[in-house]
């Protein structure tokens, strides 16, 4: 599994770090971060505001000052809607309680402001810390993290798996990679097959242990002859350490993804046993 995120520590009155996680706004309009620090046990979500030189977590129904804290750092995050303590596939682990339940990032509307804080399982909702108190709300969104490859075999799905298309006699297609020869390939995932498969020296290849790709805003761009738009996801690489990305095409029926291979101009697809070469495609992009 991959995670593009770093937690960098700071002080409330340091310059905030490069590439940090907005998460709304204050009621007067002041920009709030992604944030975590320690308080009595607990690792919480927090809410930093640079233009305050503070930040503050929700904790015993107060609104806790913190000087102290991390702030959350990366690239393509998204905020997805949930409600009563639910947290969608994937969403961001921040910390936990002292007893070591999970904590993650949520965030709500409250009195003009879009504030971050904690979704508690267990209590089924998410407090958030404003006015000097605690405040429970029942709906909200939650912080999904980035580009998730997880490990796979056979007919298992994870939530969230993306989905690149169907075969010819209608089976769907997930996005996935393996490796083979001593390249990390993409892969056609085809759960009802319990198999997954790549094309590789002019033959298709069969895989029963991949990964699958999960997560949020990712769509399709079209695009030809090795070329690969801004945003193009890198599945993996070749042996000699040239990136691979993840296309699809159609061919005798079916919608089937393979590997982008800038050197050779064209789109790999494995199909009915043999490596297929297209040179007009689609690219998975992260919106």
């Amino acid at each position: 599994m991959t995670l593009d995120h770093t937690w960098v520590s700071c002080n409330v009155y340091d310059s905030l770090p490069a590439f940090a996680i907005a998460a709304g706004h204050d009621s007067d309009n002041d920009p709030i971060y992604v944030g975590r620090a320690f308080h009595n046990g607990d690792m919480l979500p927090a809410k930093v505001i640079p233009n305050k030189h503070q930040a503050y977590v929700a904790w015993g129904g107060e609104e806790i000052n913190k000087h102290d804290v991390e702030i959350l750092t990366g690239h393509h995050y998204c905020w997805i809607p949930a409600s009563g303590g639910d947290v969608p596939p994937h969403a961001l682990r921040v910390g936990q309680t002292s007893d070591g339940e999970p904590l993650y990032v949520g965030r709500g509307y409250y009195q003009g402001s879009l504030t971050p804080g904690k979704v508690h399982p267990s209590h089924g909702c998410l407090y958030i810390p404003y006015g000097g108190a605690e405040h429970r709300l029942d709906s909200y969104e939650v912080l999904v993290q980035p580009e998730t490859w997880v490990s796979s075999s056979g007919s298992n799905i994870v939530p969230g798996t993306i989905m690149a298309g169907n075969d010819a006699d209608g089976d769907p297609i997930y996005v996935g990679r393996a490796y083979h020869e001593g390249d990390l390939l993409p892969a056609k995932v085809i759960p009802n097959k319990g198999c997954a498969y790549v094309a590789y020296g002019g033959l298709e290849h069969v895989k029963y242990d991949f990964e699958l790709l999960a997560g949020y805003g990712y769509g399709w761009v079209p695009d030809s002859y090795g070329n690969v738009p801004p945003g193009a996801v890198i599945c993996g690489r070749t042996s000699d350490g040239e990136p691979l990305y993840i296309g699809r095409g159609h061919h005798h029926g079916s919608f089937t993804p393979g590997k982008i291979h800038q050197s050779h101009r064209c789109l790999y697809i494995p199909f009915g046993g043999q490596e297929v070469r297209l040179d007009c495609y689609e690219v998975l992009v992260r919106a």
